[in-house]
């Protein structure tokens, strides 16, 4: 009977060590408007499932403040971002990264096709959008 509680209370530990979160790939958002850093800015991260809503605020899902160079870091993790990497797998999802005002006003978006083990940089302007 010790055995198997061992044995459970092993199984128990290797699930639950599978389960955490790790960084697939990173993302670097530089945020400009005519053409200066803007520290300060809130970013916002959406990973798109072709549901549409990229102008919606509810639509996203984590945020990151820029720094004083005007970049916004994101460490996008399985299994939240990306399906848990195997072995010489690789997987590719879009994200989009948004900048909204005080009344949740979409100011400036861009979108990214990202691949585990990805390092970014996008660039997201809030000079005036095309519609």
């Amino acid at each position: 009977m010790r055995k198997i509680q061992i044995l459970l209370a092993a199984l128990v530990a290797v699930v639950m060590s599978s389960c955490t979160f790790k960084t697939e790939a990173t993302v670097d958002v530089e945020v400009t408007k005519n053409n200066q850093p803007q520290a300060g800015v809130v970013v916002w991260k959406m990973h798109y499932k072709g549901i549409g809503g990229v102008e919606y605020k509810q639509n996203y899902t984590a945020s990151a403040t820029t720094d004083a160079a005007g970049v916004a870091h994101f460490d996008l993790k399985s299994p939240d971002d990306f399906a848990p990497s195997s072995v010489g797998a690789q997987d590719e999802e879009t994200f989009y990264f948004a900048v909204f005002d005080a009344s949740e006003e979409l100011l400036g978006y861009v979108f990214q096709k990202v691949k585990t083990g990805d390092k970014l940089t996008v660039k997201l302007s809030l000079d005036e959008q095309p519609d």
